[in-house]
């Protein structure tokens, strides 16, 4: 067990980079490094163990942010341009492979709720990951570029709902009646957080950021792109739900301004 807590973090970001360097030199794509990484400092393997609870507190961050960045590409206008391939092809290829996975889970004797989380974890990708990856090897622009990211687009927008229900799983017995309740009152959440965010951002947004941008300083743009991403992070956390929800849609509502190149 490796002890100090400074340690662990550079014990980490040191084999992380030791990893992609050796990845990238081999062509892989540098996500199966980061992961391999995971895997290796795991209390599953042999070797140093990185506490996790530490870890888990500086990566939820890191996917506030994450969720915040994609937001960016998904202002409304977008979705409804793309409506037909994202509905089409993500519906299916979600609706398919959640209950696919997940039934077999639970027959394999998994936890109904449990063998749910594991057949919407397979349902996913990340556009972010895609795109870089098309990029890399000059296929953005293909056929099967563009049907694999409209298909990634809408597994974006379904991770939403999942973070919203995922939680409400784990804090709930086996009653029915007492799951759709609290799912009842977690999407009611969200919604009323949705209209929030969107109502707020539609007001405020712009003219602050006219405001920040007027002062031609990138410290202060930084650090309101970094208030606001937090605070939005902070608010659907205090209504219940994930950090990551309100990231997602103050980056969607930033998303819809001329700000959002510089955002990014």
């Amino acid at each position: 067990m490796i002890d100090q807590p400074f340690i662990q973090l550079l014990s980490l970001l040191g084999s992380s980079v030791a990893v992609v360097i050796l990845f990238q030199k081999l062509h892989i794509p540098s996500s199966i490094g980061y992961l391999l990484v995971g895997v290796l400092f795991g209390a599953h393997t042999p070797g140093p163990v990185i506490e996790v609870q530490q870890i888990r507190e500086v990566a939820e961050f890191g996917i506030v942010f994450l969720l915040f960045t994609i937001g960016l590409s998904f202002s409304l206008p977008q979705i409804h341009a793309l409506r037909g391939q994202v509905l089409g092809l993500g519906t299916e290829q979600v609706l398919l492979t959640t209950p696919v996975i997940g039934g077999a889970s639970w027959w394999l004797g998994l936890p109904p709720a449990t063998a749910f989380v594991i057949g919407a974890v397979f349902a996913q990708s990340s556009t972010t990951i895609i795109n870089k990856q098309l990029a890399e090897q000059g296929e953005e622009h293909s056929r099967h570029g563009r049907l694999g990211v409209a298909m990634s687009v809408f597994q974006d927008v379904t991770a939403v709902p999942f973070v919203v229900i995922i939680p409400v799983l784990s804090v709930i017995d086996n009653d029915a009646s007492v799951l759709f309740e609290a799912l009842d009152w977690a999407l009611a959440k969200a919604v009323l957080d949705f209209l929030l965010v969107f109502f707020l951002g539609r007001w405020l947004l712009r003219p602050l950021f006219h405001a920040v941008t007027a002062r031609r300083s990138a410290e202060l743009f930084t650090l309101t792109v970094l208030f606001v991403s937090l605070l939005a992070a902070w608010t659907t956390s205090n209504l219940g739900l994930s950090m990551a929800f309100g990231a997602f849609l103050v980056g969607m509502m930033l998303g819809e301004t001329e700000f959002r190149h510089q955002v990014e």
